[in-house]
């Protein structure tokens, strides 16, 4: 009897161990069961994209699964079967604990996630719909390290999210203004790389020198999450040039100024960065299949890193400006400013743009030669936004063919017309399917002041829409251009652009330049406005000259814009004081940042001095004649090589004082324009006196270019009808 109990003793426990076995092989079995038979629910391009295998071993594939629920009988990707979908949330840190006083070294920051403020933006779905619904508009204004996102998307190789925001702070500066100008001054910092350390732990904080920096040269944390697992694969941002660097080549001791009007520093408006994709996901990217249905299914989280921007110092080494150049500059020393133990707080308990969506990225049908960007509306402002325009339509359909026929091979057109406001701008660009890319473009400008005004303006959706295109088709295209559709590139030499960027590729030369003046409508082709109750003077209490005025005129329908405006007032070749409102062909893989006007930074001015060539001399301030006498960048011969007609709408209403205006020594301005022949002289200092006469004594105060009258415009009307004729037949 006790050795019966003792072996029940002895055995109880092993039949209870074996039980407890069995017990989780039955658990266990089904639980692998289910999820190979998800795996292999999943596409084929997810899966190899991924890496996928039908038992995964890779925790991260693992993880991914068991986001799915997916049975083995269903063999399409459904999105429904992975965890809900991410909004596009703005976390905002109100106290920031930055300020204009800064303490050394800098403390570090104890926002909490629970501190943040949330901002949701559930519009933002659709990739087709993401320019007019990203909240450019909407953009929260509690939070000034945020930057101001225009635009996003992949390069087309797979390795890099672009994005392109603006300065905010820009928006507003001037007199009076010190207060917004100190509250956006975090706007500044985001222009400024920062060095940062990883640890071994994996925690991350602000490097006290280069030499023992991880990364030398970043500003923003850049997560990537998606809807197939819950792992998140972290980057650091890069710049694709120092800002900071670029303006001081360009002579400027600090990057802002915080009194008085701040927008001079151009270069400043356009805020490029980009965050490089995780390897494991750039096939993935590049093949544009994440994108299921027009819904992304990859997500990027945007965490700036917060610091002080830097005021008159900078943060160079001898890598960057030379040994003796650094020995005598405004150094910070992020040794005493930042310490050694400035860590950063985690992202979830950070200010940042959340799950903002990864969309396919550009997809080129070839490679282009000559292309052309325009940002317009159908309807619109000037400056001032007291005179309205409206003629965009009629405008964008000759402007387009115009170039198509001087050998431009495709244009990107920007429409801003106003939410909610109809646009005829993507009707007229699905005439041309195969050249004319349409972006519906509807944020607003922020300040549309003139230059002059005690506010300068800042013209934020135009200048970020350039910057969109560059960034998006400059790497597929060997020269472009950004103009308005009422400026025309017009060859001289030939009658097609391309012999001479052929010439200019084998000079060297990567910007050719273009003065710009504007033209007059010529009267002759001026017809009495029908309708003279829709003549409306915007501003009627400006000085008018003396005397009743007269009908309203309009552009006659029977010509074209080119031939009306063939009257240059400032006869070519043109003045060098032209030269400000110049418009260029530039080369993209040259020009790095460009500014409506201007290439602001080219890889000349962004070279480090460790990057020089051998016997290469360094000179820091490129604004210097001598430096700029070796850029590879040209003015145009204007007679002889190519020139730019601006043919900027004069409107009815300023035609109504033109008897008293367009007489010889009239005081008065005079709209139209009244052809002089090619033997009268053009002086410049007598333009504005109104004595040019022709070689019959009559008033004169235009010349028309023989070129276009001769060639061009008679070809482009052809053309119009030609196009009209074949639209009609659809």
């Amino acid at each position: 009897m006790r050795r019966r109990r003792s072996t029940l003793v002895i055995f109880f426990p092993l039949f209870s161990l074996l039980f407890f076995l069995l017990f989780l092989l039955y658990l266990f079995v089904p639980f692998r069961f289910k999820h190979s038979s998800q795996s292999d629910s999943l596409p084929s391009s997810i899966r190899e994209a991924l890496s996928l295998q039908p038992i995964p071993e890779d925790p991260g594939v693992s993880a991914i699964l068991e986001a799915a629920d997916i049975s083995s009988s269903n063999k399409e990707f459904r999105h429904d079967a992975f965890k809900e979908r991410p909004i596009l949330t703005a976390y905002l840190e109100v106290a920031n604990g930055t300020s204009n006083t800064i303490l050394k070294p800098l403390p570090t920051r104890s926002t909490t996630e629970d501190q943040l403020i949330t901002q949701m933006f559930p519009k933002v779905q659709r990739c087709s719909g993401l320019f007019e619904t990203l909240p450019v508009d909407a953009y929260p204004e509690t939070d000034p390290f945020l930057p101001w996102i225009h635009d996003v998307f992949p390069s087309t190789d797979g390795k890099y999210i672009h994005l392109v925001a603006q300065n905010r702070r820009r928006c507003g500066t001037g007199l009076g203004l010190e207060e917004r100008m100190n509250f956006w001054e975090p706007q500044m910092s985001l222009f400024q790389p920062v060095p940062v350390v990883k640890e071994v732990s994996g925690k991350l904080r602000l490097a006290s020198s280069f030499q023992e920096a991880t990364t030398n040269e970043t500003r923003f944390l850049c997560n990537f999450h998606s809807l197939y697992d819950d792992n998140i694969y972290q980057t650091m941002s890069e710049f694709s040039f120092n800002y900071e660097y670029v303006s001081w080549r360009k002579g400027k001791d600090s990057m802002f100024q915080r009194e008085g009007k701040d927008n001079t520093q151009f270069w400043l408006s356009q805020l490029l960065f980009k965050c490089p994709i995780p390897e494991r996901l750039q096939s993935l990217v590049q093949s544009g299949k994440h994108v299921e249905n027009d819904l992304a299914q990859l997500f990027l989280d945007v965490t700036p890193i917060r610091t002080p921007a830097r005021y008159k110092t900078h943060l160079f080494t001898a890598e960057h400006i030379g040994s003796k150049l650094l020995a005598v500059s405004q150094l910070f020393d992020p040794k005493s400013e930042f310490g050694h133990k400035h860590y950063l707080p985690e992202v979830k308990d950070s200010g940042r743009w959340a799950n903002i969506p990864i969309c396919q990225p550009p997809r080129p049908k070839k490679k282009h030669r000559l292309v052309l960007c325009t940002w317009t509306a159908s309807a619109y402002t000037r400056r001032g936004d007291v005179v309205g325009v409206s003629d965009t339509e009629a405008r964008v359909r000759e402007w387009v063919l115009f170039h198509q026929m001087v050998g431009f091979d495709h244009v990107y057109l920007y429409d801003n017309t106003a939410p909610g406001l109809p646009s005829s701008l993507q009707a007229i660009a699905d005439e041309f399917p195969d050249f004319v890319d349409y972006y519906r473009w509807p944020c607003a400008i922020c300040n549309n002041n003139r230059p002059s005004h005690k506010n300068p303006g800042e013209r934020s959706s135009q200048y970020a829409a350039e910057a969109s295109c560059r960034e998006r088709h400059g790497s597929t295209t060997d020269w472009m251009a950004f103009i308005d559709t009422d400026e025309y590139l017009v060859p001289m030499a030939h009658d097609t652009w391309e012999p001479i960027l052929e010439e200019f590729d084998q000079k060297g030369l990567h910007i050719l330049k273009m003065r710009s003046s504007r033209a007059k409508p010529r009267a002759e082709y001026m017809d009495t406005m029908k309708n003279q109750t829709l003549c409306v003077d915007p501003v009627p209490n400006v000085r008018k000259p003396p005397g009743t005025p007269q009908d309203c005129l309009e552009p006659s329908k029977n010509n074209s814009f080119l031939k009306t405006y063939n009257c240059e007032y400032i006869r070519p070749p043109r003045p060098d004081r032209f030269e400000r409102a110049m418009k260029q062909i530039y080369r993209p893989d040259f020009v790095q940042s460009h500014f409506v006007h201007y290439s602001t930074v080219t890889k000349d001015i962004s070279k480090y001095y460790k990057d020089q060539g051998p016997g290469e001399a360094y000179t820091q301030k490129v604004h210097q004649k001598k430096w700029q006498d070796g850029s590879p960048e040209i003015f145009l011969d204007e007679i002889n090589e190519g020139l730019l007609v601006h043919t900027r709408s004069v409107l009815p209403h300023e035609s109504q004082y033109r008897e008293q205006g367009c007489q010889i020594g009239s005081k008065w301005g005079c709209s139209l324009g009244y052809v002089c022949s090619d033997s009268t002289p053009f002086v410049d200092e007598k333009h504005q006196d109104n004595t040019f006469i022709d070689g019959e004594g009559n008033y004169c105060n235009c010349w028309k270019n023989s070129k276009v009258e001769d060639i061009y415009a008679p070809k482009l009307e052809r053309v119009l009808e030609i196009h009209m004729n074949a639209k009609s037949m659809k």
